[in-house]
């Protein structure tokens, strides 16, 4: 199996969409996705890279600038990362991850931050043999409104 790891593009909407919905469980639609994917991929503070097997898109990774009062050195931050299920276990993943830590070192970051805090299991054992470690327990949180305060 040859994979293939490019920058995405909005014609990817339809696979990436669906592997949000499926894998991380987002409610996302595929023209949502569109928009979202269309503004990203001209940004250069973000980048979403796509796994390719045989043209199909089998995987994505969102990567954007990590900004922050707190911290003194720049970092970028994976925002999502999902490989459709059948395609789990043989590299896309790691690729996907390794392509991120290479833009994020050519753009003069010194290092790559994620969520891990709100993962488990696998997703956990994955980040963590890629080289990654946990510096505390963190907690993802959100207060959405229907009216801006």
């Amino acid at each position: 199996m040859r994979v293939r790891i490019r920058a995405a593009r909005p014609q990817d909407a339809k696979a990436v969409s669906k592997m949000i919905r499926e894998e991380l469980g987002i409610p996302v639609s595929a023209s949502d996705t569109a928009q979202q994917l269309a503004k990203l991929c001209v940004s250069p503070r973000h980048r979403v890279f796509a796994a390719e097997v045989d043209d199909l898109v089998v995987g994505f990774l969102h990567v954007c600038d990590f900004d922050s009062v707190a911290l003194t050195e720049p970092l970028k931050y994976v925002t999502a990362m999902a490989v459709s299920r059948s395609y789990r276990r043989v590299g896309i993943g790691t690729a996907l991850l390794r392509r991120a830590e290479r833009w994020a070192a050519e753009a003069g970051a010194a290092g790559i931050r994620l969520e891990a805090g709100v993962m488990q299991g696998e997703a956990q054992a994955f980040f963590t043999a890629c080289g990654y470690t946990a510096e505390q327990k963190e907690y993802r949180m959100q207060r959405l409104w229907d009216e801006a305060p």
